[in-house]
């Protein structure tokens, strides 16, 4: 029977898992979006069900015009179109990627497979991958998020402390950031001599009762 992991490198083996799940399922949903248009009756359907929203994001007593929204959403569908093939790409690359990291997470804490040592260096690569990956899609994200919060500026005459273009680019900006930073740790964490000393020692007995 193979030993159990030691608890602090099971516990973020299982994060590592549920990091990598989260980013193939997001990749997924925005690999389909891409490749789903909506038309300009879609486009205002959805624009009208979003009003109430943003009325109550920007705090104004009149209604938020809902040209507003539809220049937003026909901007971020503009864009989308622009880059769709580029954004298939990354998005697929970055949904493998994290896949494979799930997949090498698995088998290390329930060692499945080859050896730990190899799989948490195997786990380390993909965790690298994963972060150029989400890079690249989160600057594609950023673009999406200025060009269609620009429209709606342009139509809405928000203040510049409640710009939709700044709040949107600068969430997307920092969400990748963060997103990035856990698969650049996981990828430094599994290749650390320290992390695969511990892979490689068995555990110790536990003490005679």
């Amino acid at each position: 029977m193979s030993s159990p992991l030691p608890s602090p490198l099971r516990l973020i083996s299982i994060g590592a898992m549920g990091l990598a799940a989260f980013v193939v399922l997001a990749s997924w949903l925005d690999l389909l979006q891409s490749f789903s248009p909506i038309n300009t009756s879609e486009i205002r359907h959805v624009a009208l069900q979003q009003e109430s929203l943003f009325s109550k994001l920007y705090k104004k007593e009149a209604p938020v015009s809902a040209e507003a929204l539809v220049s937003f959403f026909e901007a971020y569908q503009s864009g989308l179109n622009e880059m769709r093939l580029l954004r298939a790409f990354i998005l697929f690359g970055l949904s493998i990627c994290a896949t494979s990291l799930f997949m090498s997470g698995w088998r290390l804490v329930f060692k499945r497979g080859p050896p730990r040592p190899p799989m948490a260096r195997r786990l380390s690569k993909m965790a690298l991958a994963c972060a150029i990956f989400r890079t690249l899609d989160g600057a594609q994200s950023a673009a999406l998020a200025r060009r269609s919060g620009a429209a709606f500026d342009a139509l809405f005459k928000a203040n510049a402390s409640q710009s939709m273009e700044t709040s949107l680019a600068t969430f997307s900006v920092v969400f990748t950031f963060f997103v990035v930073a856990l698969f650049l740790w996981i990828w430094r964490y599994f290749q650390a001599p320290k992390t695969l000393a511990s892979l490689e020692t068995p555990p110790l007995p536990p003490p005679p009762t």
